[in-house]
Formats: structure tokens, sequence, C-alpha cells
């Protein structure tokens, strides 16, 4: 029977042979395993360690480092991103990475997580280790999250939360606004009626990392296009013609 993961817990068979860079030692769920498993190792001292990525922005070829990546687990599937195939720039052959989750789809993650069991791991800095202290989730209704170094739990009173933080974005409050309760008074005396409705829920939850959870992921709502203001033309009397009014 394997021994278990010194960092996770989970199932491993790889020596343990962490750099001295490493400092979160302190964390580790297993601290007397001598072995790590192929997820936790890929991405502190494996093949995920550092990736290449196709920078359509700049054109060119980018290093991106393993731990800096949002991630979405189904079992121990990788569902996003998608790393595959390998390439050498400068002398260097990375693994390639590719179709780096967007915000608007780790939204779409927490609102609609996949069939369990599943794993959701979020960074926020992309300079830390996160992906060894993520826990799977075992209830689309009740799960875990890991957001850089805290795990937070939602059920799906999250989506009522969510909209209330997107429904005073639409409204013109900044995410900073939303955060720390210190609105501008011109977005109060503008809206003060809907901020009245929504307020009450977000206070609960201000101060913890549930809120800044849904800053992070958190989009305004699309703007309706005015349908354009019609013009009354008014016909030109000419001189000598009869006016009826």
């Amino acid at each position: 029977m394997p021994s278990p993961c010194y960092l996770c817990a989970k199932p491993g068979s790889i020596p343990l042979k962490l750099k001295e860079s490493f400092t979160a030692h302190s964390l580790a769920k297993c601290p007397d395993s001598k072995t790590l498993c192929d997820r936790c190792y890929g991405a502190i001292d494996g093949t995920e360690k550092q990736l290449w990525y196709w920078n359509e922005g700049k054109g060119k070829w980018s290093a991106l480092w393993g731990r800096s990546l949002s991630r979405l687990y189904q079992g121990e599937k990788l569902i996003a991103p998608v790393i595959e195939g390998e390439h050498t720039e400068s002398g260097k052959t990375f693994q390639v990475v590719s179709n780096l989750p967007t915000r608007v789809q780790m939204r779409d993650w927490l609102l609609n997580p996949p069939e369990p069991p599943f794993t959701i791991v979020i960074s926020e800095s992309g300079q830390k280790h996160i992906l060894p202290w993520a826990q799977e989730g075992h209830d689309r209704n009740y799960f875990p999250v890991q957001f850089e170094m805290d795990t937070v739990f939602l059920d799906r009173h999250f989506a009522t939360v969510l909209a209330a933080f997107e429904a005073l974005m639409g409204l013109g409050f900044g995410k900073t606004e939303i955060l720390t309760g210190e609105y501008r008074s011109e977005n109060l005396k503008n809206n003060l009626e809907q901020w009245d409705e929504f307020e009450p829920i977000l206070a609960r939850y201000r101060g913890g990392r549930l809120l800044e959870l849904i800053a992070h992921v958190a989009q305004a709502p699309e703007k309706k296009e005015e349908a354009p203001k019609q013009t009354k033309v008014t016909p030109e009397i000419k001189a000598g013609q009869l006016s009826l009014f």
C-alpha cells in the first residue's frame, strides 16, 4: 500500500526531495511521510514546474510557473487549463499550457461545478504553491475552493451574494468600495434605494475571504444599449408658404 503524500495526503510514490527554497513545511498534512504524489511533485519540481505558453498578445512564447495556474480537476483529470505537448525555446524544453482560465470561466466553476469529485484551485498572486493544499469537493451544493492559501467553503447561497455584488457593480460602485464598505457619497446619492437592498446581503461577509473571492471573479452586468432618440424634424416653411400651425 503506497504511503501518503507528505503535502496533501493522497497516495504517494515519488521520493520526498524538496529544495531548501520550499518553506511551507508547516502545512504538510503528513509530516512523517517520505513521499510525494504525482500531482504535488509535478507542480513543485516535476514537469509542470515551468511551462511554455503562447502569448498571443506579444506574439511569442512566454514561460510560466506552474504554481501560478488556476486549475479545475474532475477526479484526477485536469479539465482546465490544458497541459499537453512540449516546446523548446532558448534551449529550454517544457510542457505547453494553453486555454488558461479567465475569471469569467472561474466564476462559472463556482456557480456550476462539475460532477464530483472535483477540485477547484484559484490563484490570486501567482507567487505561491497552492495546489497541494486544495481539498476535493464531493457535493455540488457545499464544496471547498482553494483561493490562494485559504480554503473557502461555498454553499448555494454563494450565488445570492455574487448577484448582490455584481448588482452594485452594475450601478457604478467599484469593487474596492464594495469590499471595504467605504462607498463614495455620489454613488450612494444616486443609488440609495438599490444599495439599501443589496448592502445587507454583503455586509455579513465583509472582511472575509468569501467576499474577496467573489470580488476576484465578479463581472459587471453588461449595459444595455439605449435606443437612439428620435429627433423631431420640423419642416422648413419658406417665405410666402401658408402655415397651418
